[in-house]
C-alpha cells in the first residue's frame, strides 16, 4: 500500500476512502489491467466485416507488447501472474479471471463467425473451440515471451495459429 501511496500520491485514508480495502482496489486494479488489453481491438471483432488479418493484428499488436526486450524485461501480464500465483487458492479471483477469457474467447469466436461468413476462415471451423484457442495461445504467448522466447518464434506460433483457421 505504501508503494501505492508514493507512486499516486494518494494518501492512504483516500485509497481506502475510495476502494474500501486492498482486495477491492486489486479488483480495480485488475479490472483496469483487462481494460487497457486491447479491449478495442477485440470490440472490433464483433463487427460483421471481421477478417482473420483483423484477428492476427491483436495477436501482432499484444507480442509486440509483451516480448521481452531490453525496455520490456520488466513487463509481466498481470493476468498470467494472478492466474499462476494467486487464483488456485482463491475461488473469487478464478471466476474473475475465468469471465475475463470466456468474454475474450466470445469475442474471438464472434469475430471467426463473421470472417468464416465472409469466405475468410475454414467453413468447418467450430468457432467456440477456435476461440477458445485463440485466448489459449494469447495467454500462452505471453507466459512465453516473458520467459525470453524471441519475437520470431512468437510470431511463427501466431502464424501457424493463424493458418490453422484459414479456408
Amino acid at each position: 500500500m505504501e508503494d501505492i501511496v508514493r507512486a499516486t500520491g494518494v494518501s492512504r485514508y483516500g485509497l481506502y476512502g475510495t476502494f474500501g480495502n486492498k482486495r477491492e482496489l486489486f479488483e480495480a486494479a485488475l479490472e483496469q489491467y483487462a481494460e487497457g488489453m486491447g479491449k478495442q481491438a477485440f470490440l472490433r471483432l464483433l463487427e460483421p466485416d471481421t477478417s482473420l488479418e483483423r484477428i492476427r493484428k491483436i495477436f501482432d499488436d499484444r507480442v509486440a507488447d509483451m516480448c521481452c526486450s531490453e525496455e520490456n524485461s520488466d513487463k509481466g501480464c498481470l493476468f498470467i501472474h494472478t492466474a499462476m500465483q494467486m487464483a488456485p487458492q482463491d475461488e473469487e479471483l478464478r471466476d474473475v479471471l475465468q469471465r475475463f477469457m470466456q468474454r475474450m474467447s466470445k469475442a474471438f469466436a464472434v469475430g471467426l463467425e463473421a470472417a468464416q461468413k465472409n469466405g475468410d476462415a475454414r467453413a468447418d471451423l467450430d468457432v467456440q473451440s477456435a476461440g477458445e484457442m485463440l485466448t489459449s495461445t494469447m495467454f500462452g504467448l505471453a507466459v512465453l515471451g516473458r520467459t525470453g522466447f524471441s519475437r520470431e518464434t512468437l510470431d511463427r506460433i501466431v502464424d501457424n495459429t493463424m493458418e490453422s483457421l484459414k479456408p
